[in-house]
């Protein structure tokens, strides 16, 4: 899994900076379910699709699946784009990106990211 970009576009104050987060099926399944269940339908979810994003925020105390594919293409932003390039990062584990005994209640990246809730 890897964090290529991180999200410069509307968010609650108290994210701090949320990071793009690209796993593998089996490291969705392998990982994540296990740590965070499987609270939202992913924008990515298709049968052929490898790849499933989240975002990280709130200093790797929240994971958020992404739930919707606008969120990606700046349909909220002004057509800008909410995600810039950042520093390459890479692991095999889950718990290297997050802190998984810290891990905070999930909800859907639009509701976070649009509407500022923070259950």
């Amino acid at each position: 899994m890897q964090i290529q970009k991180k999200w410069i576009g509307k968010k609650p104050d108290c994210a701090g900076n949320v990071y793009l987060l690209e796993c593998s099926q089996s490291e969705m399944f392998e990982q994540i379910y296990p740590l965070i269940g499987q609270p939202a339908l992913h924008a990515t979810s298709g049968n052929d699709v490898d790849i499933r994003l989240y975002f990280i925020c709130e200093d790797g105390r929240r994971l958020l699946p992404v739930d919707r594919p606008s969120l990606m293409s700046g349909a909220f932003n002004g057509g800008v784009s909410p995600l810039e390039p950042c520093e390459l990062k890479t692991s095999g584990r889950i718990e290297e990106l997050v802190k998984a005994n810290e891990l905070l209640p999930s909800v859907n990246a639009s509701d976070y990211l649009l509407r500022g809730i923070t259950k």
